[in-house]
């Protein structure tokens, strides 16, 4: 789950935001999470000081009766480098000294200069960003792996033992976990096309539909399509 987490003392402001994520993730199978403050309070404390993988904060550069938006990304930043810091500021040039901040932050965006388009663009590029992070790990034949879910092309199950083969863009990997289970561990890139196969729809080249052979961007193919999955698959490479 993606958390997003928007501080703006401007109720128009946070609805707006609001609105946009909503109008990007409500026509995708993600899940994601809402929290909205007018400033810095104990609950926007406690958020990040909560250890989790996916937080995307979008923080008002001046707000009244309350910390900055560059103070409170400065708290953030104590013990998470990992969460995404967007600012937003009525003030463009207050966005370029937010920048010299050393809080590494992914983008800032006027509110009066195509917010709503600029504001989907950096949330977007945020969520890229987050799958390029994403990883699992597990232990098989006495190895321990941590594999980027950007790098596994496909997943087969075993037909004889109860685990399955991972194809990355560089090796096959042995797991010793059931396709259901390793589906629990992916995102929302990966689709069963088969009760034996998943597949990271991103690494699809293209789809020999009349032969079902779905062709993927390193040149391996894989025949494992079941007739009740291909609409699912039309669907998410694009196909009406």
């Amino acid at each position: 789950m993606i958390k997003f987490v928007v501080c703006d003392d401007e109720d128009f402001f946070r609805k707006k935001v609001t609105d946009v994520i909503n109008k990007i993730f409500m026509k995708n199978n993600i899940e994601y999470q809402i929290s909205s403050f007018s400033g810095y309070n104990k609950s926007l404390e406690k958020i990040i000081n909560t250890n989790m993988n996916a937080k995307i904060y979008i923080l008002d550069i001046e707000m009244k009766n309350s910390i900055s938006g560059i103070d409170i990304a400065r708290k953030i930043r104590k013990n998470d480098w990992n969460s995404i810091i967007i600012l937003v500021t009525s003030h463009t040039e207050l966005g370029y000294e937010a920048l010299k901040a050393q809080i590494m932050l992914l983008d800032f965006i006027s509110k009066y200069d195509n917010c709503d388009k600029n504001l989907e663009e950096v949330l977007r590029k945020a969520i890229e960003q987050f799958n390029e992070k994403k990883s699992i790990s597990f232990k098989s034949s006495g190895m321990s792996y941590r594999i980027f879910t950007k790098d596994i092309i496909y997943i087969l199950k075993d037909s004889v033992d109860r685990k399955c083969i991972i194809r990355t863009t560089y090796s096959e990997i042995p797991i010793n976990k059931t396709l259901s289970e390793i589906h629990d561990l992916l995102d929302e890139r990966f689709y069963l096309t088969h009760r034996g196969c998943l597949v990271n729809t991103s690494e699809i080249s293209y789809v020999d539909w009349k032969n079902s052979i779905i062709h993927f961007n390193n040149n391996t193919t894989i025949d494992l399509i079941a007739r009740d999955k291909k609409r699912g698959l039309k669907e998410y490479v694009g196909i009406k």
